[in-house]
């Protein structure tokens, strides 16, 4: 695989912001465009335009930490934050709609019943995506 010019890194905990920013800037061509999305996803009760302070703090936080890391690394970078019902579906669209070329996703061993279920937004991604997908999968611990 070339070096990737159109990068999409998916962030959802804070803890593996600068390792998943780290590994897209070492996959991308030297001034590459880094695209960090946040997806916050809501229950359908919730309107998809409701203000959440806290949670954009933190992705904001986020954003913050994985731009430093990345600017670093000689990327162009923006931020997207997303407010979907599935933070899968939301990514493959930005996927899609931007042309993107890898996408990199950390994958989490937690299970829900709902990952049970419906699948993590990871495998999801991973099965569906127009682009290649690097997973950054930790130790069992």
């Amino acid at each position: 695989m070339k070096k990737a010019k159109r990068i999409v890194v998916g962030l959802k905990i804070p803890e593996h912001v600068v390792e998943l920013t780290d590994l897209a800037c070492r996959m991308g061509a030297r001034g590459a465009s880094l695209l960090l999305i946040h997806v916050v996803e809501l229950p359908p009760a919730t309107p998809l335009d409701a203000e959440l302070p806290e949670v954009e703090a933190a992705a904001e936080e986020m954003f913050r930490t994985a731009g430093r890391v990345a600017r670093r690394g000689g990327m162009k970078v923006s931020k997207l934050l997303l407010h979907a019902r599935s933070a899968g579906e939301a990514l493959l669209d930005e996927l899609k709609e931007k042309e993107i070329e890898l996408a990199v996703l950390g994958y989490h061993h937690a299970q829900t019943i709902g990952d049970i279920l419906l699948g993590t937004t990871a495998r999801q991604v991973a099965r569906h995506a127009p682009c290649h997908v690097l997973l950054s999968i930790p130790p069992r611990g």
